[in-house]
This record gives structure tokens, C-alpha cells and sequence, in this order.
């Protein structure tokens, strides 16, 4: 479903136009119904006759509420820009079109309003004038259609216009994970907590457990409408009012994002691609207050300018923007920056780069997966996804690296298997156990890694000799302790207090074990173990840590149970 957000100066007539299209005043609020003027964001929808869904949001004109409008536009697909046929192209209009542009609206129509107030010279004029300006945007417009509310001509023309629009618009999902930015925050009796917001990303589901991202606070989505219909499941792209359970109206606010945890990447700091506007009066550098806009978030930031010292009007570069407050974002955001000194949109642009490492003296950043992924090791693929915004293949496993570290770490693997002839695969980080299957010739067992199939460790005289002795076995403190800690690490031998014992023996007392148990159901001692095997304590006493070690018995007080392996 596609969302359509008006634009324009102050008193155009955009929330009539809305009206007129929906039969919805989007004007809910008293205040704003009695001064005739748009104040907050007003949602309004209509199924056409020929069965499009029209979904607006309209935003406010005057210049104090700008930052109201940029929530309501921010993640919507198409423009209405309304510019009223006897005033023409105002300041406002101007802002609200650069605004349009740096947030990545592509297209869009235009409704010239109030036409019944103009002759037909000055409506082809305004036409004209119009389409002069429009021929320079980055926003490819379908048409200009005259309209008037009060004479209800052209709203037919501009209702097919808006439905050719959103019959060609295909929702693209970018990183499948959904992302709900709330517009509106309200309670109802019998409901509790509701939020609006247009979904972004994935489906959210009735029953999802879900996340504020600001406050990490954790609530479950107990009903989901669209536009007052009860849907089990809001789909990417469309307006959805969200029933929430476990949080209070104070608990969120407009700009607060709903995210599933652990599914994206949270930061108050990233690296953007920023093209200013090309009606600024200077160059942007790191000098003044800023205000920055994502989705319906904003919030004050400070801004570097990388590579360069400042970008001129009109041009792009690129910039670091540290956050006042973390937001859950991806490469391939788009975000608008406001000078607050001076109270105007100087620009805005893509999100290039989440979790930026590099120096601000030695760093382009462009958005590319392969530069994201330079310099940060071994990730998982799910980390390299929230950071990238792509799916990125593992090289390995599950984790993704550069083909450089790779590569090293084959490397690296393979000189120790030279040097030190096994590897114990407990030493190793989780990448490198994967990387040790990618080596031809190694085999691993007992958790030793090793080349060829034949353990040379299984042939060392230790093995025969703790066979051979039984249980009563040599003490191991004059023994080779290198060897002795690969043997007990294969599990080959059992060892404690200086005595150790060969699995073979441990296994090979499994009748004398049964016959304890017979004759002591409740578990036999140390002592009794002693005199059934004829050994002195000075062995009983390891064997039975060691029966405990195997998993045959387990302590109970001063006894021994059947334990988890028996």
C-alpha cells in the first residue's frame, strides 16, 4: 500500500483537498478546525471506484510547524504538492519541495487549488511558472491539475492521477526488518496504548514481541489496524495503528521507533552522503546548531564535514553526524539537517555508514558493503546485515569477513598446524574452528586438530603403559606434562591429585560398579570401592573423582550415585 503526504505553503488548501478527495477533514484537532490552519499531522483514507486505497497524511504549511511536516512526509512514496492558483509559489512551497527532494521522494503530483478565484490567463501562467520550476527537481511530476473544492472541478482528474501513481508504485524492501516510526501516541478506553506510524521494512504481526528503541522498554502488539480494519499482520508500506501492551502513553512519543530487538543496529553516530540545498546563502561546514530529521524522529546533532572543510550550496559531500540520542538505522536512510540557528532546511541526504571507525581525516565513505565490511574481522552474518542493510554471504560458516582476512587466517591456521602438529580446538575463536574445516588434509578428534588421519598421540607409550597398569596406575608428576594435558584434553586420560587413569579402565569397572549398587542402593563409599577393588586410598580416592569426571558417578554426601552416564 502506498502513502501519500501533501505539501505546501501555509492556507493552499491542502487539508481541504484532502477532504474533498476522502471525505475525511484530516484536521482533527478543535484548534485547528477553528483557525482553519493545520497544526499537527492529520491522516485521512479512501478506496477509489476503482479499488486503489488512498492513503494521506496531510502536514502542516506554516513555517513554525516544519518539523511536524517533515515527520508526516518522511517514508512516504508520493508528493501532493498544492500550490493555490491565485498566490502561487510561495517560501514555503520552496522549503517544503527541497525537503521533498533530499528525503528521496521521486514522484509525485501537482494540484493547483483555489482555481476558481483566477481567470484562465493567470491559471495557464501559474501553470507555466510552475512547470519552469518543476523541470529542475530531482521528483518526476505526472501532471498539474487544476482543482477547486468549491466548485468540485478537477478532483476527479487528480483522484486518477494519484490512482496511476500508486498502481505503478512497487514497495521495495530494503532491509526486511520492520521499523515503525510513530507519528501519533494516544490511549483508549478498553485498549490502553495505541501508536500510528507508517511501517517500513517487514511485516509486524499480532502477538510480535516488540522494542522502543530509545527507551529499550519492551511491549507486545496485541491488535493492528489499517485504515479501521483488524488485521492480523501490517504490511511494509502502509499506515498501521498498533495496539501495544506493557508500556504507558508516557512511556512513548512521536519520533520513538518500534523495532523487533536485537534486529537492528543502534547508534548516535553515522557517517552520510549530504546534498544541501541550492538556496542556502553559504557553504555548510562544522560551524552552527543542528537539527536532524529520521522518520519522525528529531533531534539536535553536531556535524563534520569529512575530506573537505565545507560543501557549497547545491553540491554534495560527504559528513560525520554524531546523535544526541541512539536510533536504530541502516545504511540507505535518509535523513534532512535543519541550521536551528537560523530555523531553515540547509540540506539532507543517505546514511552511509552506521558504526564508522576510521578517522575523519582518512575517510570517503560511499555506502559500499565490501569498505562497511573493511577493518571489523569476523562478524556473523546477522551483524553484518543490521550493519550493512544487506543480506551479505558468509564466506564461511556463518560469518563474514573480507576475502584478505580469510585468506590470513587459512594462513595462520595452517602455519600451526606445522609448528605445533595439533591444535587444541578449544584454544580457537568460533571463525577459526569453521576455517580449520575449509583445510585440506585436517582432521579433528578428541578436540585436538590435526593433518592426516593417523593421532601419532595415540601411539605415545603413555596410552599403553595407564592401560596396562589398571588401577593402580604411576604417579603423573615425573611424567611429560605436554603430553599429559593433550591426553587427558582427548579424553583419552582421566586425571586428579597426580593420578590418572585410561578410559578403557574406567569403562572396565562397570560390573564392579553394578555390584556396589546391588549390595548398596543408596550409594557405596569410598571405603567400600576400596575393599571390593583391593586398592589403597591412596588411588580410591582419585578413581572416584575420576568415575565422577567420566559421568559413571555422581558425590552425594559421602556417597556415590549412578551419575548422568551410567
Amino acid at each position: 500500500m502506498t502513502v501519500i503526504a501533501t505539501a505546501g505553503h501555509v492556507d493552499h488548501g491542502k487539508s481541504s483537498l484532502v477532504q474533498a478527495i476522502t471525505g475525511t477533514n484530516p484536521d482533527r484537532l478543535a484548534e485547528e478546525q477553528r483557525r482553519s490552519m493545520t497544526i499537527d499531522l492529520g491522516f485521512a483514507h479512501v478506496v477509489t471506484p476503482r479499488g486503489h486505497t488512498l492513503s494521506f497524511i496531510d502536514v502542516p504549511g506554516h513555517a513554525d510547524f516544519v518539523r511536524t511536516m517533515v515527520s508526516g512526509v518522511s517514508g512516504v512514496d508520493i508528493a501532493l504538492l498544492v500550490v493555490d492558483a491565485l498566490e502561487g509559489w510561495k517560501q514555503q512551497t520552496e522549503e517544503h519541495l527541497g525537503i521533498l527532494e533530499v528525503l528521496g521522494i521521486t514522484r509525485g503530483v501537482v494540484a493547483l487549488t483555489k482555481s476558481d478565484k483566477v481567470d484562465a490567463i493567470t491559471l495557464a501562467d501559474r501553470v507555466r511558472q510552475i512547470s519552469a520550476r518543476l523541470d529542475t527537481t530531482t521528483i518526476t511530476w505526472s501532471t498539474i491539475v487544476p482543482t477547486s473544492v468549491i466548485n468540485n472541478t478537477g478532483i476527479d482528474a487528480l483522484v486518477r492521477e494519484l490512482e496511476e501513481l500508486v498502481a505503478s508504485h512497487a514497495v521495495v524492501l530494503s532491509h526486511r526488518r520492520p521499523r515503525l516510526f510513530i507519528d501519533r501516541v494516544f490511549s483508549m478506553t478498553g485498549a490502553g496504548t495505541i501508536v500510528t506510524g507508517t511501517l517500513d521494512g517487514a511485516a509486524l504481526h499480532v502477538g510480535t514481541d516488540i522494542t522502543i528503541a530509545r527507551t529499550s522498554q519492551h511491549a507486545r502488539i496485541r491488535e493492528i489496524q489499517t485504515h479501521g480494519e483488524i488485521v492480523t499482520s501490517g504490511q511494509p508500506g502502509t499506515r498501521c495503528a498498533i495496539n501495544l501492551v506493557g508500556v504507558d502513553t508516557n512511556d512513548v512519543q512521536r519520533g520513538d521507533a518500534l523495532v523487533v530487538e536485537d534486529d537492528w543496529w543502534s547508534t548516535n553516530i553515522f557517517d552520510a552522503q549530504l546534498t544541501t540545498l541550492s538556496s542556502i546563502p553559504r557553504a555548510v561546514t562544522k560551524r552552527g546548531s543542528f537539527t536532524v530529521h529520521i522518520g519522525t524522529n528529531s533531534q539536535s546533532a553536531s556535524m563534520r564535514v569529512l575530506s573537505t572543510d565545507s560543501i557549497e550550496p547545491g553540491n554534495s559531500g560527504t559528513v560525520r553526524i554524531r546523535l544526541s540520542h541512539p536510533l536504530p538505522l541502516v545504511p540507505g536512510d535518509r535523513f534532512l539537517l535543519r541550521d536551528t540557528g537560523v530555523s531553515a532546511t540547509i540540506g539532507g541526504g543517505v546514511v552511509l555508514d552506521v558504526d564508522p571507525r576510521s578517522h575523519i581525516l582518512h575517510i570517503n565513505p560511499d555506502g559500499d558493503v565490501n569498505d562497511l565490511l573493511a577493518g571489523r574481522g569476523w562478524l556473523t552474518a546477522d551483524t553484518a546485515r543490521r550493519l550493512t542493510g544487506k543480506d551479505v554471504s558468509p564466506v564461511v560458516g556463518d560469518w563474514v569477513t573480507t576475502p584478505e582476512s580469510f585468506a590470513d587466517c587459512q594462513s595462520a591456521l595452517s602455519d600451526r598446524l606445522t609448528t605445533e602438529i595439533t591444535i587444541d580446538i578449544s584454544t580457537l575463536a568460533p571463525h577459526e574452528r569453521d576455517v580449520l574445516l575449509t583445510l585440506e588434509g585436517v582432521s579433528m578428534s578428541n578436540g585436538l586438530a590435526r593433518r592426516g588421519t593417523d593421532d601419532p598421540l595415540l601411539q605415545h607409550p603413555y596410552v599403553e603403559m595407564f592401560r596396562d597398569a589398571g588401577v593402580v596406575t604411576p604417579e603423573t608428576d615425573q611424567l611429560d606434562r605436554n603430553i599429559m594435558r593433550q591426553l587427558i584434553q582427548t579424553g583419552v586420560l582421566f586425571e586428579h591429585d597426580g593420578i590418572a587413569f585410561h578410559r578403557d579402565t574406567l569403562e572396565s569397572l562397570r560390573p564392579a560398579l553394578t555390584q556396589l549398587w546391588q549390595t548398596s542402593p543408596h550409594g557405596f563409599t569410598v571405603s567400600q570401592l576400596r575393599e571390593a577393588l583391593t586398592i589403597t586410598r591412596k588411588h580410591a580416592i582419585p578413581l572416584v573423582a575420576c568415575l565422577d569426571k567420566i559421568g559413571f558417578t555422581r558425590r552425594t554426601g559421602d556417597t556415590r550415585t549412578p551419575g548422568s552416564r551410567w
